[in-house]
């Protein structure tokens, strides 16, 4: 049974690698202050983070990445640590899913810590470009507020409806929360790689992403909400089914989720 379960979890990685592959090579818009698009990747981001643990969906999201890096308009940039944002994007999902939202809090925390440490970046981005005097982090700040509401409790037993109408706002939340630790990671990244270079492109930046992680949120809240409904009901059960049962099962839960059979 321990076998089986493996190879599905392995078949499932591999499989939803090779979906990633497919939307980061789909650019939708140009990067600012350093060659590159950012890509459609964002948007299938939740649905590998509800299908797999956070170990298995990293290793899809390090592997997409690096074939997607074949294609001339999406070459690596970010000195080989370009699967990051991805990575802590499917990772929060996937612990937000499984009901592990402290951790998923923390990693928010201290990716919002790194980003303010860090020497190349604006917190305020000022009056340049008309942009008003508000903290650059105002949509991350929204996102960990999502994060620790209400909203992402019983997110497994939600997943699980089959119903596409009843699917919207689970998927919305996740894709809304993991884009924005998304684009906190690729920030740090930009600031890191560019130097002293990147803190003239923040207040444009500050205008545009926005529009950028919307468009992003809601093509994964339709695909997403599209992609579950569809799936067999086996799927999730397996990828899903055991988290319903550690939580409610108060021995299950005494011990952990991994330890069930």
């Amino acid at each position: 049974m321990r076998y089986n379960t493996d190879t599905r979890k392995l078949t499932l990685t591999a499989t939803l690698a090779a979906v990633y592959v497919v939307f980061r090579a789909i650019p939708i818009d140009q990067l600012i202050g350093i060659n590159g698009t950012i890509t459609a990747a964002g948007m299938i981001a939740p649905i590998i983070g509800i299908l797999l643990e956070p170990a298995y969906g990293i290793v899809a999201i390090f592997t997409g990445t690096l074939v997607a890096s074949l294609f001339p308009w999406n070459p690596i940039k970010f000195a080989g640590l370009d699967f990051l944002p991805g990575a802590l994007n499917v990772a929060l999902v996937s612990l937000a899913v499984r009901g592990r939202r402290s951790e998923a809090t923390l990693m928010f925390l201290i990716t919002i810590v790194l980003f303010i440490i860090n020497p190349y970046t604006s917190i305020f981005v000022g009056s340049s470009l008309l942009s008003p005097p508000i903290p650059y982090l105002w949509m991350h700040l929204a996102a960990l507020v999502v994060l620790v509401s209400p909203l992402t409790k019983d997110l497994s037993a939600r997943l699980t409806s089959h119903q596409y109408a009843s699917l919207i706002r689970p998927v919305a939340v996740l894709a809304f929360t993991g884009t924005m630790i998304e684009h906190l990671t690729g920030g740090i990244l930009f600031a890191t790689v560019v130097g002293k270079g990147a803190l003239k492109f923040w207040p444009v930046i500050f205008a545009v992403y926005p529009i950028e992680r919307t468009i992003l949120v809601i093509g994964a809240t339709l695909i997403g909400a599209t992609l579950l409904s569809l799936l067999r009901p086996a799927v999730i059960e397996g990828s899903l089914g055991r988290v319903r049962k550690w939580m409610s099962d108060p021995i299950a839960n005494a011990t952990g989720p991994n330890e069930l059979a």
